[in-house]
């Protein structure tokens, strides 16, 4: 960790965390159902920005059209080898609608839907029944199989969990709309799946599935809040979202409620802080595929990537249950956030869960990580409970996660508490530090970590990278120890090492974390790092044409990254020789 960061700061906002105002916006929040799109959504956003103001933060409602897609209803009716309603079923976001007569078909029983089980299965025109969460990995190879539809047997029990299948991050543009999926989907609980499951051993199962689902472009508030800096143009962004399914107290009211508490509390303390804040109450995370926080990064994302220095969000804060932290973050920043949630809480930290949102370690392609296009380093971190188990659900965020049952009883206000004072401490290293507390050398390392198990896949060494990898951190090291001799006393180098953190940040994170190019953003699937060079883990497979093409790919992913390397260490090396 660098030296010259504010850890003392803290303490004092810390102390100021006030669990019944936090408890009075819960109230509020308890009663409505802020589906994105809804009155309750607006009156919510309302409320938002009515408590900011009233706090001293300067907040408004930004508003913007946006595709979103809201599940309305379904129903299977088993026709063969017996008639069978089974009405306790759901839809999904971004599922298709079926004509009234609903859609016919033999239904196929395929435990994994991978493309070799979808091809051996032969699922053309035909009905597959699965087991898991609806997510859009396996539905386009569905729909490229030539399914005639989906019925996924719930992993929650008796319990439906409400999900979006759409791959497409945000609202589309013309070079992915094409995308929207167009199949129908239901989930059914899995004692109607298991009995299918069964009845599907035994011999042929014809069966029906009707679902209607609502898509279209609506008008939504997105809340935001502001606390600028008095030495410095440069912001901290904390997000969370507004919507939720049902009246989702525990997603998302709680970090709501998390995040207005660490807006009142910066926004009242005693001195301001050096660099700004802002606050973020996203629509759309869950009928939207994260259209609120994509429009926000398209909006402002020449001045994100000037001046933005980090993204926190907060995401299923206050779970009863919750017994440990669970984290994600970029390589810069981990031992900063770390070190924050060690001295900010006693709950131990979760390693190694493995869940639908990824373990913990590195950010995944979820979470309204709508920011790294614009350059700015990820966290997030939250209790949790433990994955896949009864108590926990499929994703550790509590049985109730997408449901009807995510309600008021299910939020214990110590835990939220607990979590609200790892985002003050976050917010104070941030805020009232002389400079950023990332250290781009870790960065670097995560990058040559990365780069070797590619190249053990792909039995080849990419030298070049490595020495360029060797230059850059070196010079980042020169620079690290410049801004941790000298930062406190100096504030020309200090506002200099602002600058080069954050255009590190915009080369080095679009470098580690995208495969498209940094105005846009990848879509919500499975992801690895540095993904447009992992064609080469296939070249020992290839051959012909296919390997051809594959070495092109690769001969242009090296290229990429290079660049990418020595534009950073010509920008940390210009700090170097101004300061040294």
């Amino acid at each position: 960790m660098l030296d010259p960061i504010n850890r003392d700061a803290e303490s004092t906002l810390q102390s100021r965390i006030d669990a019944d105002e936090m408890d009075a916006h819960l109230d509020v929040f308890d009663d409505l159902a802020r589906v994105s799109g809804t009155q309750d959504e607006w009156e919510a956003s309302e409320y938002v920005v009515e408590k900011l103001d009233e706090y001293g933060v300067d907040a408004e409602i930004l508003e913007f059209e946006a595709l979103i897609s809201t599940p309305e209803e379904a129903e299977m009716t088993v026709t063969t080898p017996e008639k069978r309603d089974i009405s306790q079923a759901i839809t999904t976001s971004f599922g298709a609608s079926t004509p009234p007569s609903g859609v016919d078909g033999e239904v196929v029983h395929v435990p994994e839907l991978s493309e070799d089980a979808l091809a051996a299965a032969d699922v053309a025109d035909k009905l597959v029944l699965t087991r898991g969460l609806p997510t859009p990995e396996p539905i386009l190879d569905l729909e490229a199989a030539g399914a005639a539809g989906v019925v996924f047997e719930s992993l929650g029990g008796e319990h439906l969990h409400e999900m979006i299948v759409t791959p497409i991050w945000g609202t589309p543009s013309r070079d992915d709309a094409d995308r929207i999926p167009d199949l129908p989907v239901v989930e059914v609980t899995d004692s109607d799946g298991e009995w299918l499951r069964e009845k599907a051993e035994e011999g042929p199962v014809e069966a029906t599935i009707r679902t209607q689902v609502t898509t279209e472009l609506t008008t939504l508030p997105c809340p935001v809040g502001r606390i600028e800096g008095t030495g410095s143009d440069r912001y901290m962004v904390m997000g969370n979202h507004v919507d939720s399914w049902y009246e989702g107290v525990t997603d998302n009211a709680t970090a709501m409620a998390a995040t207005m508490e660490v807006a009142r509390v910066v926004a009242e303390a005693d001195e301001d802080p050096h660099r700004g804040l802002v606050f973020g109450f996203w629509p759309a995370h869950s009928t939207g595929r994260y259209a609120g926080s994509a429009w926000y990064a398209d909006e402002k994302w020449l001045d994100l990537r000037e001046n933005g220095v980090c993204y926190l969000h907060v995401d299923l804060n206050g779970l009863k249950g919750a017994d440990s932290i669970w984290f994600q973050h970029m390589a810069e920043l981990e031992d900063e956030h770390l070190d924050a949630i060690e001295s900010a809480t006693d709950l131990p930290l979760r390693d190694d869960d493995e869940s639908w949102l990824g373990s913990s370690g590195r950010p995944a392609r979820n979470s309204d990580q709508s920011f790294w296009g614009a350059g700015l380093s990820s966290l997030l971190s939250g209790a949790r409970l433990d994955p896949a188990t009864d108590e926990g659900g499929p994703i550790g965020g509590g049985w109730w996660w997408h449901t009807p049952e995510d309600t008021r009883d299910k939020v214990d206000m110590d835990v939220l508490v607990e979590e609200t004072r790892v985002y003050v401490a976050l917010a104070a290293r941030f805020g009232y530090s002389p400079v950023l507390p990332h250290d781009y050398t870790a960065a670097v390392e995560d990058i040559r970590t990365v780069l070797s198990d590619i190249e053990s896949a792909a039995e080849r060494e990419f030298d070049e990278i490595h020495g360029a990898l060797d230059d850059l951190e070196a010079t980042v090291a020169d620079a690290n120890a410049l801004i941790d001799n000298r930062a406190e006393s100096d504030p020309e180098l200090a506002a200099d090492a602002e600058d080069l953190q954050v255009e590190l940040g915009n080369l080095l994170v679009p470098a580690l974390y995208m495969e498209s190019e940094e105005y846009g953003h990848d879509p919500a699937l499975p992801h690895q790092r540095l993904p447009y060079l992992r064609v080469a883990e296939e070249l020992p497979e290839l051959s012909g044409r296919e390997r051809r093409f594959a070495e092109t790919s690769v001969r242009r992913g090296r290229n990429r990254l290079a660049h990418r390397v020595g534009r950073a260490t010509e920008v940390a090396r210009r700090f170097v020789d101004r300061h040294a």
